[in-house]
C-alpha cells in the first residue's frame, strides 16, 4: 500500500457545521455530500527528555498509560506471513504492542500466528480478505463480502469480533462518501495512517531507507505508522528495532488501536473508480450495514412518517418533534450524540451516535 502527500486535518467545528448543512436540506436518500468535512488527527510537538522521562516513571509506579506523554501506534498490514512471528519477537524484547491488520486469507493459513497475536496483547484488524483492489473498490458489495468474510475468519480465531478495519492502500481515492458511511454505520472503525514507512513503495526497500523515511516524517502528537509483515517485508522486520528506539528516544509511548485510540483517517478524495450509485444499490447496502450494526438506521430515515428534524446552528443540535413533544440531539467531538427531552412513548429507550455526519438512531 502507499500514498504521498495525503493532508491530515482535524475535524472539530466543522464536523457540526457539516451535521447543520445535512440537516438543513430535504434528505435524498443519498448518504453524504461531496463536500463532507475532512478528516484527521491533531498535530503538536511531543515531550521530550527528562519531563518525558519523569512521566513515563510515574505512569509505571501508578500502573496506568501515561497520557501525557505522545503515543505511536505501530501498524502492520497484509500478514500474517512467515515475517509476523519475527515482528512479534522483537515487540516481547521491547514490551511494545501493535496493530496487526491482517487479510483473511492469510489467517486462514497461519492460525497459529494470529492466535499469537491475540495472546500478546497486540490488536487485530480486518483488512479484508484478499487485498484484490479491483474486487474491493469496483463496488461497495464487493468490498463488504470480504469484509464480512474476514470477519468470520477472525471471530472464529481470535473468539472475539474486530472492529477495526483498514482499507488497502488507504481511503483516499479508493473510498467514496458511501464507503464510509455505510461501514461507520456498520460499525466498523476505519483507519489510515499518518505516516507510511515507505516499505511497500516498491519491492525489496532496504530497511535503511525505511528506518530514514521514519525519522524523516513529522512529529506528532498521536502518530499512526503503517508498515508490512506480508510476504516480502523481510526488510521490514530488519527496520524495525530502529524505528522502536527513535520514537523512544522521542519520548513516545506505545498503544495499540483500541477502543480510546483516535483514528488516523485520510480526507475524502476524487473517486478515482468512478462508481455510480442507484437508488437501489444505496438501499441493499443500507441494508446490510444495518444488519450488521444490531439495527441502528439514520435518523431522517426513522422520523419518516413519525415527525420532522431540524438543525438550530445557533445552539448546534438538531431538534426533533414528534407529535408535539422535542428532543434536543447535541452532537459531541467525541462523536456522542447528548439527547435533552423525550419523544412519546420512547420510553427512554432510544439511543444516538454520529456515524460520518449524520445522527443514528436504535429504538430497543
Amino acid at each position: 500500500m502507499k500514498l504521498r502527500g495525503r493532508m491530515m486535518m482535524t475535524a472539530g467545528v466543522a464536523l457540526l457545521v457539516a451535521i447543520g448543512a445535512l440537516l438543513s436540506v430535504t434528505n435524498s436518500g443519498t448518504a453524504w455530500s461531496s463536500g463532507t468535512s475532512e478528516r484527521a488527527a491533531s498535530v503538536t510537538r511531543p515531550q521530550t527528555g527528562e519531563p518525558a522521562a519523569r512521566a513515563s516513571a510515574a505512569a509505571l509506579a501508578s500502573g496506568k498509560a501515561d497520557t501525557s506523554r505522545p503515543v505511536v501506534y505501530l501498524t502492520f498490514d497484509d500478514g500474517p506471513s512467515k515475517w509476523t512471528p519475527q515482528v512479534l519477537d522483537i515487540l516481547a524484547k521491547e514490551r511494545v504492542k501493535a496493530t496487526f491488520f491482517v487479510l483473511g486469507q492469510e489467517a486462514e493459513r497461519r492460525e497459529s500466528t494470529v492466535k499469537r497475536v491475540v495472546r500478546e496483547g497486540h490488536a487485530l484488524g480486518n483488512h479484508t480478505y484478499n487485498h484484490r483492489y479491483e474486487e474491493l473498490y469496483r463496488d461497495f458489495e464487493g468490498f463488504w463480502r470480504q469484509a464480512r468474510q474476514t470477519d468470520a475468519i477472525l471471530e472464529r480465531i481470535a473468539g472475539k469480533p474486530v472492529s477495526l478495519l483498514r482499507a488497502p492502500g488507504g481511503t483516499y481515492g479508493n473510498f467514496d462518501a458511501h464507503y464510509f458511511e455505510l461501514l461507520e454505520q456498520a460499525g466498523y472503525r476505519i483507519a489510515d495512517w499518518n505516516v507510511d514507512s515507505g516499505d511497500s513503495r516498491r519491492k525489496n526497500v532496504p530497511a535503511s531507507e525505511i528506518v530514514k523515511t521514519v525519522k524523516a516524517s513529522t512529529l506528532a502528537r498521536e502518530v499512526t505508522v503503517l508498515m508490512h509483515d506480508g510476504a516480502g517485508h523481510g526488510e521490514s522486520v530488519k527496520a524495525l528495532p530502529a524505528i522502536i528506539a527513535y520514537y523512544k528516544a522521542k519520548g513516545y509511548r506505545f498503544a495499540v488501536l483500541d477502543g480510546e485510540a483516535k483514528l488516523a483517517t485520510f480526507r475524502l478524495g476524487p473517486d478515482k473508480w468512478q462508481r455510480t450509485w442507484t437508488a437501489a444499490a444505496l438501499a441493499r447496502a443500507e441494508q446490510l450495514a444495518g444488519e450488521r450494526s444490531g439495527g441502528w438506521r439514520p435518523l431522517r430515515d426513522w422520523l419518516r412518517d413519525k415527525g420532522t428534524v431540524a438543525w438550530d446552528g445557533l445552539r448546534k443540535e438538531a431538534v426533533v418533534r414528534v407529535g408535539g413533544e422535542t428532543l434536543r440531539l447535541v452532537p459531541g467531538e467525541d462523536r456522542t450524540v447528548r439527547a435533552y427531552g423525550a419523544l412519546p412513548g420512547d420510553g427512554g429507550s432510544l439511543a444516538f451516535r454520529l456515524v460520518g455526519e449524520r445522527i443514528f438512531v436504535l429504538a430497543a
